[in-house]
């Protein structure tokens, strides 16, 4: 059998009935047909599987983890999974607009240097539409150092960059697997955005990223200071000494402090100037942000 031109890809655990349905039926009205529909049942233990199996379109592939592997290792088992050109993304208590695949594919065709895409989406919660920077210098020097641009409910992925580079999400960064694994593809390709809504996101007061904010926005401190240090000219063992701290929840001396700052100020003074407006006016603020999170000796 022909593999696919897209693999979509959610996994499950214990979604509310009504919202995994609107999921599924959002991909499978898709006006762009040549996909296949990988649903991974990761251990629930509602009636998650009774919802998915209602459904006899041939394009859904089903696979029933027997205990739940969390969603890090379900989705990478997923990954593995997939047999298209493309791999578009779904959480199971979200849903897409009918054109999304087919814009994201003719996107993706017509700009083979794009290795990651996704959409402008809109917050269920409060109806708020939320309109990210859309050119891939953009894309790639935020999501590296500032802030996440594609909501990975959105984002359509090149499986040809995963297979080549040996990607796929980060079991060290729980809570912040998604904002790891974009930054990690900046270095192997171009990101970028469809400045149009096409895709819908719930957040619940129960969700695992709001009862684990405090956590999941330490790790993406982390992740962007990892690439800050990285990737820019500095005592890296040194400045890693410092990172290090941070991880533990060590206080930094006063001198360890300013150093950090000045490092800081060196890597926005490089990508303010090279990040379009009106985005070139939030780096500045959001790399400076990280420092209110490093306590400093007294």
């Amino acid at each position: 059998m022909d593999a696919p031109i897209v693999s979509v890809l959610m996994s499950v655990y214990n979604a509310r009935a009504d919202e995994l349905r609107q999921a599924i039926e959002s991909i499978l009205n898709q006006t762009y047909k040549n996909f296949e529909f990988i649903i991974i049942n990761d251990g629930s233990t509602n009636d998650t599987e009774d919802v998915i199996l209602s459904y006899e379109d041939k394009r859904i592939r089903y696979v029933k983890n027997e205990v739940n592997l969390k969603i890090i290792a379900s989705l990478n088992k997923g990954l593995k999974l997939c047999r298209g050109k493309y791999i578009a993304r779904l959480d199971a208590d979200d849903y897409s607009a009918p054109t999304r695949l087919e814009k994201q594919v003719q996107y993706m065709e017509e700009h083979p240097n794009v290795g990651g895409l996704g959409t402008f989406f809109k917050r269920l919660h409060t109806g708020e539409e939320i309109q990210l920077p859309t050119e891939p210098e953009d894309v790639n020097l935020l999501s590296r150092y500032v802030r996440g641009c594609i909501s990975n409910p959105s984002g359509m992925i090149r499986r040809s960059v995963l297979v080549e580079n040996n990607l796929e999400y980060d079991k060290n960064c729980l809570h912040a697997e998604d904002f790891k694994f974009w930054a990690d593809l900046t270095y192997y390709c171009d990101l970028a955005v469809i400045p149009e809504v096409l895709t819908f996101i719930r957040s619940h007061e129960d969700g695992v990223s709001r009862s684990n904010k405090a956590w999941q926005d330490k790790m993406v401190a982390i992740v962007l200071l990892d690439n800050m240090i990285r990737d820019f000219e500095c005592d890296k063992n040194y400045m890693y000494s410092i990172l290090t701290k941070y991880v533990k929840s060590v206080p930094l001396t006063r001198k360890e402090f300013e150093d950090f700052k000045s490092h800081l100020e060196n890597v926005i003074t490089y990508v303010a100037l090279r990040v379009n407006f009106p985005h070139n006016f939030i780096v500045k603020p959001y790399i400076l942000g990280l420092l209110a999170r490093i306590s400093v000796e007294k």
